[in-house]
């Protein structure tokens, strides 16, 4: 379980073209000291005894506050830490924030990992979307962090303006050779009272469609997926009704990890059913299973079997079975003639 608390931008030196924290991370006031212990206590009365908790501070720059407040917020979270309450501090901030003195502080504070908004790995796209910092910073910070035992989360939005889907596999490879614990992708979405919501409105910015989102986080996700690197959070978190209304254009979608995922997983089950086909297989009339993983079968199988009957235009026949593949891995049979 991890326990968000949001300093929406706190910290920042300005405001970029896409952000909205108000809004994407639903807080109405800055946290102190007693916030954070409320907020803990209340999500421990929820969890399952037994489970793995972190305290994650989002939003804003952490690193980038008054120091003052920094210590406040981080003394309150060791202080749950040390009663065995939490296992865990995590905390976002900028790579141009990223330094000798910050590493100090959040390391006598024993903060565990660092989530880098790095965005893109392209300078025009980050110039574009006025983030103030370079892709160089990125690397520089990662380093940094990864140099002091620190886990190292980095977050891409693909999507911004400037931006392509070439230089976002672009940069999810990059993200991938710093070798992260994790990552976290964002598409990006209009949002209200931001920049971009001009930009759009004067027709000078077009968000991607749904479809192409969810094809090209698809194509990151994969890269992040050869190199064992999880994906832990793809689109933004749910939001409330009256949240989600200030989403004006863009990807936004409340399953859109999960449709992220399965067209990653369809990618996977093409590749083994054209070898399958090529081999020789499925031309004596016989019915195709699907052997899937267990674990994420709903993810190979796809909304209302859309990954089935995508596979059943390629083996040209319908009726395509699936079962539980005992080895684990994605593979297709035959079963006799119909």
């Amino acid at each position: 379980m991890t326990i968000p608390i949001f300093v929406p931008h706190q910290g920042c030196p300005h405001r970029c073209l896409f952000c909205n924290q108000w809004v994407t991370g639903g807080a109405k006031k800055i946290p102190d000291r007693e916030a954070v212990l409320r907020t803990v206590e209340k999500y421990r009365s929820s969890s399952e005894p037994g489970r793995e908790i972190e305290l994650a501070f989002f939003g804003g720059s952490f690193t980038a506050i008054d120091r003052g407040i920094q210590e406040e917020l981080l003394a309150a979270a060791i202080e749950q830490k040390k009663k065995g309450f939490i296992g865990g501090i995590r905390l976002s901030t900028r790579p141009d924030c990223i330094s000798d003195a910050a590493l100090d502080l959040l390391a006598r504070f024993e903060v565990d990992t660092v989530e880098l908004g790095a965005q893109s790995f392209h300078d025009e796209v980050l110039n574009a979307a006025g983030r103030g910092h370079s892709a160089g910073d990125t690397v520089a910070a990662a380093k940094m962090i990864k140099s002091r035992g620190m886990g190292l989360v980095i977050q891409l939005m693909p999507g911004l303006p400037l931006d392509s889907a070439e230089k976002s596999m672009s940069s999810a490879r990059s993200a991938a050779d710093l070798s992260p614990e994790a990552v976290r992708i964002y598409p990006t979405v209009v949002v209200e009272g931001t920049g971009l919501e001009k930009l759009w409105r004067q027709g000078k910015y077009r968000p991607l469609s749904l479809e192409d989102a969810v094809s090209l986080c698809a194509g990151m996700y994969g890269v992040f997926s050869d190199k064992n690197i999880p994906v832990i959070r793809i689109g933004l978190h749910p939001l409330a009704p009256e949240e989600a209304r200030s989403v004006l254009a863009g990807p936004y979608h409340t399953a859109f990890g999960f449709m992220v995922k399965s067209r990653a997983r369809r990618s996977v089950m093409e590749k083994a059913l054209r070898k399958f086909l090529e081999g020789g297989c499925g031309r004596a009339g016989g019915r195709i299973t699907a052997h899937l993983p267990a674990r994420d079968i709903e993810e190979y199988i796809g909304h209302r079997r859309e990954n089935i009957r995508y596979l059943e235009k390629i083996a040209g026949r319908g009726g395509i079975l699936h079962e539980v593949s005992e080895s684990g891995m994605v593979y297709f049979s035959e079963t006799g003639g119909l």
